[in-house]
């Protein structure tokens, strides 16, 4: 039998062990995997000596070419996915347009549907809610089921362009979440707090940039997660918090009990691990724009350190980058949002100091599992998708920003890290390898996810 790829002499990690094994591939599924002194015959052979093998990450939150009126997000589909496979990502879960209506939603389906053709990687969509929609709670999870969309995203702030959810809809979407196989993801800032500094601080003048900590504090965040926290708790349903932001919310969710992972998740981005709200006061600072902000020096460390103690199950990156001409803008047209997609694994190996079966954990098997990707993504075995990240985890280097991306600037520039990704597989496809991308656009494909019953599985392992 001749294998279509081989991947030979390297160390696998399949997130619970590192064994040095080769790697036989056929037909887009992981075939063999055999001691290195076992050799077979392939199409195409890559020496992985000295390198490791990890399963495809999975990015579960970014945003290609969203749309917010003035300013289209600058990554598309197209450069997106190129970016992803540089960082080792082979499947990413993007977002519907807010819906209210199941018109809409059919109208959202077809527009994503339509954007990402180009896409180079796998991609999924989660449902998106708009303020509180005509149909009920029940309605839109047979709907999201049925699409193969199986989780829905709400907003708690964002009243003023009638994007947040009340509770009481919220509470109703939790508690058909695990009879149904739905997961409820949820951006979670206090509303109130939010409008009432923001109408404060107009009465003597206009924000700027630099008020970003003043308008959204950490409490705005860390009130609201806790609240749904225990939303999730009392109906047994199936939470995944998105981008927290501030350690102090991660601390205070931990203290909470023994038992909240088994109804919430906690994800985190690079930027919020690796970036502090200083920069918001400098000459750049316009360019520091998200939501939620970064956080102080000590918030960013204690997210670490909630990281670190396995209080973190999943990371996204929130990628929505601008260019420098889009972000200066006044403070109400402003585009929030900036890039951090590729950059997961040189971070969180960073962190972890090499640790691969963590990193694996959170950028591959946790995702699959917790958003209805799992078995057949996520991990590195027999019979299993082909996408597998081949990375140097000892190389030390200062980061410079991609080729890939559409945007003119990157926040982590000049940051050191360690580890890197030297190649990515897709499907059984060389698809990244010596800093080009060798996958041609649209050979991507919609991933249909699972069911998800999170069991005894819910946060970092």
């Amino acid at each position: 039998m001749i294998y279509d790829l081989a991947l030979e002499n390297g160390t696998v990690c399949n997130g619970e062990e590192l064994f040095p094994a080769n790697v036989y591939i056929r037909d887009e599924v992981i075939e063999l995997i055999t001691e290195r002194k076992m050799k077979f015959q392939a199409r195409q052979s890559l020496d992985c000596s000295g390198l490791f093998l990890l399963p495809g990450f999975i990015d579960p939150h970014v945003h290609f070419d969203l749309f917010l009126g003035k300013y289209t997000s600058r990554d598309d589909f197209d450069s997106g996915s190129a970016l992803a496979l540089s960082g080792g990502v082979t499947t990413v879960i993007d977002f519907l347009d807010p819906v209210r209506t199941f018109e809409e939603l059919k109208e959202a389906v077809q527009r994503r549907m339509r954007s990402s053709r180009v896409s180079r990687v796998d991609y999924a969509f989660h449902v998106t809610l708009a303020g509180n929609p005509e149909f009920t709670p029940q309605a839109i999870v047979e709907a999201a089921m049925n699409l193969g969309m199986p989780s829905i995203k709400v907003f708690t702030t964002y009243s003023g362009s009638g994007r947040r959810t009340d509770d009481g809809t919220l509470l109703d979407l939790l508690a058909l979440s695990r009879s149904s196989g739905l997961v409820v993801l949820a951006h979670a800032e206090n509303d109130e707090i939010i409008l009432s500094r923001e109408r404060e601080l107009r009465k003597d003048r206009e924000p700027t940039h630099r008020d970003l900590p003043h308008l959204r504090p950490a409490i705005t965040e860390l009130s609201e997660v806790v609240k749904l926290v225990l939303f999730s708790k009392n109906v047994d349903g199936q939470l995944y918090i998105v981008h927290v932001s501030s350690g102090d919310t991660v601390k205070a969710v931990s203290f909470m009990d023994t038992e909240w992972k088994n109804n919430t998740v906690l994800e985190t981005c690079p930027q919020y691990l690796m970036l502090n709200n200083e920069a918001l006061g400098g000459e750049s600072g316009f360019l520091n724009t998200y939501c939620p902000p970064a956080r102080s020096e000590r918030e960013r460390r204690l997210l670490v350190r909630g990281l670190l103690e396995g209080n973190i199950g999943s990371i996204g990156t929130d990628h929505c980058p601008f260019t420098t001409q889009d972000k200066r803008e006044s403070f109400s047209s402003i585009p929030f949002g900036t890039g951090s997609l590729g950059l997961s694994f040189p971070v969180l190996n960073t962190l972890f100091d090499g640790d691969l079966a963590k990193v694996a954990s959170l950028l591959s098997i946790n995702p699959a599992r917790l958003l209805g990707l799992y078995p057949e993504r996520g991990t590195l075995a027999p019979g299993r998708v082909a996408n597998i990240a081949v990375v140097d985890r000892d190389r030390l280097y200062n980061y410079s920003r991609s080729m890939f991306t559409r945007s003119d600037h990157s926040l982590f520039e000049g940051m050191s890290l360690k580890g890197e990704v030297v190649t990515t597989v897709m499907r059984g496809r060389t698809a990244f390898h010596e800093n080009r991308v060798l996958l041609e656009a649209g050979s991507g494909r919609f991933v249909e996810r699972n069911r998800i019953s999170w069991g005894d599985t819910s946060a970092a392992e």
